[in-house]
């Protein structure tokens, strides 16, 4: 009997919802509190709990708590007034110190008067083979399947002490707590209800085994073997939900039935764990399992192909497996038959998307226990008043306390309420936003200043910082904006604040954007930079709209921003471009400048004249950027320009680089005499590449700039010495005593400098973007070619930019 899926719950320490575990667990957010529990030593156990819910004993009411939170989730779906006729099936852990019998029996009964209990990660699968037959009976139409434990508490961690895992074999994962949900129906049911399918389970199997968790001698995983390949025939897994990073018993399990049904698995599998990320599910897991794997299915976190063919499986404490064979429809495009809006992932740039918070219902806080000093103050207090007679009173000196009758042994473990995190839940999502802000500011600027290769690894965690932003839920926004005014200083932060800000649809993500750019001091231009490259990559509808306000504003920062982002989308007028040359205020200006870059070659002659007279501006920031456009368009002898270059001070180093030759090293050697070496200084020299340079840089190995000499002479002569002795002068000159260098010609990595060695460069993918960056400035200068090559953008748009120009860079040497 094929169940259809309807609805599906979850939450642990990683979310609240089915889709915080999705898009928060892709991006590592949010890092888990420190556990609040200590040993009889001291020292921290640790353990993963809901932040949102105070730490205590795992007890019935906190399980409860658990269960109900998943359950509303997925009986969210239904329409109004159905939920109270679906029966539940409740799966929790089997009777322990601290959870017994008559406490689960009340668990099940608060979560459904009639709820029907199975025991055990497995005993979900018993569960949904039950449920199978009652629907194919006709008994019922629709069942709601709910797994729940919590290892974070007094009593499971005390018990848990007493079984530490063996220090020879792989370290389990942090006990921890979660519950997981799935409502599921026969088609008619769900045909009835008016609800599409997030997928079928095909079927359900489970059995005992022999190795169990208190006894886990290695065995021959016949039973999960059998109950594999005893699931109907399907195409080749696509994905496996498991358990397969949790412990021994349960990876080497798993790895013997895949090693013996390997004709029934693809060659390459998607294989997560959930309790890996979330620390260990107890009883829960095989629901949650069941769970994650149709949210991330829904949620398009799954490779497409996997949704053909999955399974979910878990094994219990006392050896029961269990395992299900599922199929999942493709992720829908925007949204569901019902009209509900799906979240899905970022594929290559950031865009913008509507997001509601799901609807689930928050967990109500467990009511608080009495502890015993106060069970013990109300008894003194209450004897007191009732007239129990005063101890006699001294004068003298304080009555020491009573010794006692016997020394307690100390609590295997305790909760010390000083180390408890308390968040609400809405300050559990703002930190999320602030963890993933952080991380996306950081990946923001590998973009710049990693090396290429590293470039689609970068981008996708940085999308995946985004998506996780977004899934916070719309007041994410004003968390946002909060942390772009907290880094106001930082402009990578405020890039990645922009960034994700342009992920919200809608006119108040906007509104932030413009508020927080409005708060940038007047100089802050390394900001202006990043913010503008972010949201020029950025497909917003609204973002038309803001460039013209930016472009009007009264503050220079926002001009800037604007100017930059109107020539990057090729629509800024001419005129408009021209006012930009003349700004009072720098970043405008270089704005306006870099937007002359772009022009075609023919409109930027137009302004030729006024780069010029930005070449003699007082700033040197402002010059240099004319000057380099100047260059790459064509005008050869700017470095001879001795005016200029004491104008640009060390900056002139690059346009040596750009027009210069062997017989320009002396002016250039005493232009760097006049100023403090730096790393843009000592990379010009090595890029420059002549052969009269080598001692210049040498002698700056037993400097502070040791590394970048050294880095620069690798530029310029190739691993002419071993990676271990590049900070040693001595090395360098024996080796090139050894290697004579042509006195009138220039080098790149040991080779004749030519086009073709530079293009050779530029592909190996070792170069960060802004190292990229030099070498194509210098490619289009020496060969001609003043058309702008954009590898700012995504990584696939932006190598096959380069891939292009280099092509045509070969060519022409």
């Amino acid at each position: 009997m094929t169940l259809s899926v309807l609805g599906l719950g979850l939450i642990s320490p990683a979310g609240a919802s089915a889709r915080d575990h999705v898009f928060f667990l892709r991006a590592g957010a949010p890092p888990p509190p420190p556990s609040p529990f200590l040993g009889p030593d001291g020292r921290r156990v640790d353990a993963r709990y809901c932040p949102w819910m105070k730490p205590r004993n795992a007890d019935a009411d906190r399980l409860l708590a658990l269960a109900r939170s998943a359950a509303a989730e997925a009986l969210a779906a239904l329409p109004r007034g159905a939920a109270a006729a679906v029966p539940h099936f409740l799966v929790t852990p089997a009777p322990r110190p601290g959870l017994r019998e008559e406490a689960l029996a009340g668990l099940a009964r608060g979560l459904a008067p009639s709820a029907q209990r199975f025991t055990g990660a497995a005993g979900a699968f018993a569960a949904l083979a039950r449920i199978a037959e009652l629907i194919e009976s006709r008994a019922i139409g629709a069942a709601l399947l709910v797994g729940v434990d919590s290892l974070a508490g007094l009593d499971a961690l005390a018990d848990r002490q007493g079984r530490p895992p063996s220090p020879w074999l792989l370290a389990p994962p942090p006990p921890s707590e979660g519950a997981g949900a799935v409502l599921l129906a026969s088609p008619e049911q769900a045909s009835r209800f008016g609800l599409a399918a997030l997928g079928e389970i095909v079927s359900s199997r489970c059995a005992p085994g022999r190795a169990t968790d208190d006894d886990d001698e290695p065995v021959d995983a016949a039973s999960m073997t059998a109950l594999f390949q005893g699931l109907p025939a399907s195409r080749p897994i696509q994905a496996v939900f498991g358990q397969g990073r949790v412990d021994a018993l349960r990876c080497r399990e798993w790895e013997w039935t895949a090693a013996r049904s390997a004709d029934r698995l693809a060659s390459s599998y998607f294989g997560p764990c959930l309790e890996a990320e979330v620390g260990a599910l107890g009883a829960a897991a095989g629901a949650m399992n069941v769970a994650y794997a149709f949210a991330s299915f829904r949620h398009g976190a799954a490779p497409p192909d996997a949704a053909s063919s999955f399974v979910a499986w878990a094994i219990s404490r006392d050896g029961t497996r269990g395992i299900a064979l599922g199929c999942a429809p493709p992720p829908p495009a925007d949204t569901t038959a019902d009209g509900a809006r799906v979240l899905l992932p970022l594929a290559v740039e950031v865009t913008a998307r509507s997001v509601e918070r799901d609807p689930f219902v928050p967990p109500p806080e467990p009511p608080e226990e009495e502890t015993d000093d106060e069970a013990r103050r109300d008894e003194d207090v209450a004897g007191t008043e009732a007239g129990a007679p005063a101890a006699a009173a001294n004068d003298v000196d304080p009555l020491l306390p009573a010794l006692p009758r016997e020394i307690a042994p100390a609590a295997p473990v305790r909760l010390d309420p000083e180390r408890v995190i308390e968040l609400a839940l809405p300050s559990f999502y703002a930190s999320v936003v602030a963890h993933c802000g952080e991380l996306a500011a950081a990946l923001a600027r590998d973009r710049l200043e990693a090396p290429r290769a590293w470039l689609p690894s970068t981008e996708a965690r940085l999308l995946r910082q985004i998506d996780a932003i977004v899934a916070a839920g719309p007041r994410a926004v004003i968390e946002l904006a909060a942390f772009w005014e907290r880094s106001i200083d930082d402009p990578w932060r405020s890039s990645a604040a922009a960034l994700a800000l342009a992920a919200f649809a809608g006119d108040d993500a906007l509104a932030a954007i413009h508020r927080a750019i409005h708060l940038l001091p007047h100089d802050a231009e390394d900001h202006a930079i990043a913010v503008a490259e972010a949201l020029a990559h950025a497909d917003h509808p609204g973002l038309e709209d803001l460039t013209r306000a930016l472009c009007a504003s009264a503050h220079p920062i926002a001009r800037a921003i604007g100017v930059t982002l109107l020539s990057s989308r090729g629509e800024i007028p001419l005129a408009a471009l021209g006012v930009a040359l003349d700004d009072d205020h720098d970043a405008v200006v270089r704005a306006a400048i870099w937007a002359c870059e772009r022009l075609p070659v023919a409109q930027r002659a137009r302004f030729t004249e006024q780069l010029w007279d930005r070449c003699r501006a007082a700033a040197p920031a402002v010059a240099w950027s004319a000057a380099r456009v100047l260059a790459i368009g064509g005008e050869p002898d700017l470095h001879r320009d001795d005016a200029l270059c004491a104008r640009l001070g060390p900056r002139a180093a690059e346009l040596f680089v750009l027009a210069g030759g062997p017989a320009d090293w002396p002016r250039l050697e005493a232009l760097l005499g006049r100023h403090r070496p730096t790393r843009a200084s000592l990379s010009a020299v090595g890029r420059f590449g002549c052969p009269a340079s080598s001692d210049w840089l040498i002698r700056h190995l037993d400097g502070e700039l040791a590394d970048d000499a050294a880095e620069a002479l690798r530029t310029f002569l190739g691993p002419l010495v071993p990676a271990a002795r590049a900070s040693e002068a001595g090395a360098w000159r024996e080796a090139l005593a050894a290697q004579p260098l042509d006195p009138r010609a220039r080098y790149r990595r040991g080779r004749l400098f030519s086009p073709a060695v530079v293009a050779d460069e530029c592909a190996s993918g070792e170069l960060s973007r802004l190292a990229l960056e030099q070498r194509l400035d210098e490619l289009r200068a020496r060969l001609h070619l003043p058309e702008l090559v954009d590898v700012s953008g995504p990584h696939a748009r932006a190598e096959a930019n380069l891939t292009t120009f280099l092509a045509l860079a070969r060519s022409r040497g």
